[in-house]
């Protein structure tokens, strides 16, 4: 790893990786004082993730980071090592560096993904607006992508019956989704995490669109969230989904939402679910990932 830094204010993080490792050097950045991490998810053999730190805390950074990266070699053998590639950035254009990579996002029919410093021409679509300053989720991401998708198609088949209905987002992260729910026309979205962090900044994020006075969050487990609510999406990891698919199925009246699952691990993950009152209407496979929209009866949707 090129790592002459010494005149440097600013350290850029170039880290090319395989899907697997992603979220993991995700957290380890935020973890230890990235000012702001950017997600290329668009090759389908790699992930691209840009990290920016400060020049006097690179040094202890990039100790740790290569005992972290030597230890996911050893748990991943059979895929391709990391490649980091460390740069300077002068201090007056760390802002600007930062905020190029992002752009606003048409998805689904409806909306629009954008950050705070960017006004896009939404032609009709309603505006999700999401600040990226920590890495819980942007909308970039093919799993956030598919369950934006799925609660569009949700809300559109749910309104053929009824106005008013509501919206419980397990996981929520950066509140992207419960925000959506919201702008799609939700009466009531509680959002939940186990993480302090991701309230914060689902609490930032809501303000930013107008939605804190109508968006509940608590920071709570799946395991301690007993509500239930018409829509329910889960944008998690498969070992939490499988382990709790029976409260999964306990807490939506209409629709579950479920995103976060490893296209090699979707069958499997889709089968658990397809039991008891779960039946699957549509699955959205993006990538590397699998989606799936289920409700309580069989049927289709438009």
């Amino acid at each position: 790893m090129k790592n002459d830094v010494s005149s440097m204010e600013w350290v850029t993080l170039d880290l090319t990786v395989p899907h697997e490792m992603a979220d993991s050097l995700i957290d380890f950045c935020v973890e230890h004082g990235s000012r702001g991490v950017v997600l290329r998810d668009d090759d389908p053999d790699s992930t691209v993730l840009t990290a920016y730190f400060p020049n006097d805390h690179w040094h202890v950074v990039n100790t740790r980071l290569k005992e972290y990266l030597a230890r996911l070699r050893v748990i991943f053998p059979n895929l391709p090592s990391p490649v980091a590639v460390v740069s300077p950035l002068a201090n007056e254009n760390w802002a600007v560096s930062w905020k190029e990579h992002f752009k606003s996002l048409p998805i689904g029919r409806h909306l629009i993904v954008t950050p705070p410093w960017l006004e896009p021409e939404a032609h009709g679509r309603r505006v999700i607006i999401i600040d990226p300053a920590e890495a819980f989720g942007t909308g970039i991401h093919e799993t956030t992508q598919g369950c934006l998708v799925l609660l569009e198609e949700a809300v559109e088949e749910i309104k053929k019956t009824r106005e008013i209905f509501t919206m419980l987002d397990m996981g929520c992260g950066s509140g992207i989704l419960a925000i959506a729910g919201l702008k799609l026309g939700a009466s009531e979205v509680r959002a939940v995490d186990s993480d302090p962090k991701a309230i914060a900044s689902a609490i930032r994020n809501a303000a930013l669109n107008g939605v804190v006075d109508r968006l509940q969050l608590d920071c709570l487990s799946l395991e301690e969230t007993v509500d239930s609510a018409d829509i329910l999406t889960a944008n998690l990891d498969p070992l939490t989904i499988l382990s709790n698919r029976d409260r999964l199925t306990s807490l939506f009246s209409y629709f579950l939402i479920v995103s976060g699952i490893p296209i090699d691990q979707w069958d499997h993950v889709k089968g658990e679910l397809v039991t008891g009152k779960a039946v699957l209407f549509k699955e959205i496979l993006r990538g590397e990932w699998g989606a799936g929209l289920f409700g309580l009866t069989s049927g289709s949707l438009p």
